[in-house]
């Protein structure tokens, strides 16, 4: 999935609150919206400013929202987090970050989750650099408004106006329908953002080149340019991904569309574009599109091998990232690189969210005055009168608790959500059952007692940071 994809998905409404970010074996790369929320004040309390809000109704909506709590060190950095919630027939949803995993001087970074620490650091009144997400690097410009006083009809279509916004902050929400106004405090955030830099990733879910490929220079003599007249295939060329990402060029057929490769002498690279049908991801009619050069290097981390693309055809413009391979544990992986890419938007704050949602009938986030110290992606697993395991519980920077959980007996598989106390006292429940855990969670270890008394089942749970 491209940035671009990832942005409209985390822009859209959600029918199916459930969220996964997709990519097809081969397809393109992706992460999530490197853009700020904020150059944080030392004077000012926690807070939160509105990257993406999907609604739906009151009972299915998705919400993004940068949380900081607006402490800067002596060089005027401040850190924030990616947090991402969702609620699907009235409780809490499951939400799934993105599986790229980046590369930095310090190996391989996992992408973000909703504790995962991101930096600003402030250059002027009006513009900051940011780090987000294991590399994504560039520089914000912002405006804040004060609309306190103002109608919330008129605030939210501000926020909606594409005119003078390249995304949208609050989709599906009928700005017009609104009634009441905004409160004190309420405030916007025009922000643009443009990066400078942007990291090296792959997801083992993308797959890897297969046909025996083990090592780059495999791949390279296993990919020779083919006799001319030879039809070209999956089997003789290797994929660098479609030119509109997974999504497609709105068509059925898209003609020259899926981008390949063959390697020839002098570390010289053919191209050719193929028409690909969407539905059955079958491709045909691959022409010559020009010729390049590939490169072997070495990854920031210094010692990981990888293989790069210069020279590629016009047509590639469009494409919202470049392929890297990526030669990693015995395997080469579909890896890419995004493209800097800048984006304007107008965000609401934590009052002016408030606002909205109060008008919208549903609950704002609660958040505490400082990041939790136990956010992260925990493994559970549970005893007693019944037996099984939470093989990703995700506790954000918020406290906000949220994972699936299969029993082996009376509960099935099951959604539990919750909180996770500044102390780590976790306390949480299942959305579908009378099922509770309760303990505490500290380090990378937690315990405590759960309990269902809808079926008479008592027992104990053991937790592991991952």
């Amino acid at each position: 999935m491209s940035l671009a994809s990832m942005r409209a998905l985390w822009a859209a409404p959600a029918l199916s609150i459930v969220l996964a970010t997709l990519a097809a074996c081969g397809g393109g790369g992706g992460s999530s919206s490197p853009a700020i929320d904020s150059t944080p004040a030392s004077t000012a309390a926690a807070g939160y400013w509105v990257r993406a809000f999907g609604f739906v109704d009151a009972s299915n909506y998705t919400l993004r929202y940068y949380y900081s709590d607006n402490v800067v060190d002596s060089a005027g950095q401040g850190t924030y987090y990616d947090v991402r919630e969702a609620t699907a027939g009235g409780k809490p949803a499951v939400v799934l970050y993105d599986t790229t995993l980046f590369v930095t001087a310090q190996g391989w970074q996992p992408s973000l989750n909703g504790a995962t620490p991101n930096t600003s650091t402030s250059t002027s009144s009006t513009t900051s650099t940011y780090n987000y997400n294991s590399g994504y690097v560039g520089q914000s410009t912002r405006e804040d408004t004060d609309v306190s006083g103002q109608s919330i009809a008129s605030v939210v279509a501000l926020t909606q106006n594409l005119g003078t916004n390249t995304l949208s902050t609050t989709v599906g929400v009928s700005a017009a329908g609104l009634q009441g106004t905004m409160p004190a405090g309420a405030k916007l955030r025009k922000i643009s953002n443009a990066d400078t830099s942007t990291p090296i990733g792959y997801r083992v879910s993308d797959g890897s080149v297969g046909n025996g490929v083990t090592t780059l220079t495999g791949m390279v003599s296993t990919f020779p340019v083919p006799a001319a007249g030879t039809t070209i295939t999956t089997s003789n060329s290797v994929s660098l991904g479609g030119l509109h990402g997974s999504a497609g060029c709105g068509t059925t057929v898209c003609t020259q569309e899926r981008l390949r490769a063959a390697f020839g002498a002098n570390n010289g690279v053919t191209y050719y574009l193929c028409d690909v049908n969407t539905t059955t991801s079958v491709q045909s009619n691959c022409l010559v599109a020009g010729t390049g050069s590939f490169a072997y290097g070495t990854a920031v981390d210094g010692a990981t091998p990888i293989l790069t693309f210069a020279g590629l055809p016009a047509a590639t413009s469009v494409q919202t990232f470049t392929r890297v391979f990526v030669q990693t544990g015995g395997k080469v992986y579909f890896g890419y690189q995004d493209k800097p890419d800048s984006s304007t938007q107008t965000r609401l704050n934590k009052v002016a969210f408030e606002a909205l949602a109060a008008a919208l009938g549903i609950a704002a986030p609660t958040i505490p005055d400082h990041p939790s110290a136990v956010g992260g992606i925990w493994s559970v697993t549970y005893a007693g009168g019944d037996t099984g395991n939470c093989a990703a519980m995700a506790v954000n920077a918020a406290g906000h608790v949220i994972g699936t959980c299969t029993s082996t007996g009376v509960g099935g598989s099951f959604i539990v959500s919750g909180s996770a106390a500044a102390n780590g006292g976790l306390s949480v429940g299942s959305t579908s059952s009378d099922a509770s855990f309760s303990g505490s969670l500290a380090g990378a270890a937690g315990s405590g007692t759960w309990s269902r008394p809808s079926a008479s089942a008592t027992g104990t749970w053991t937790a592991t940071k991952q």
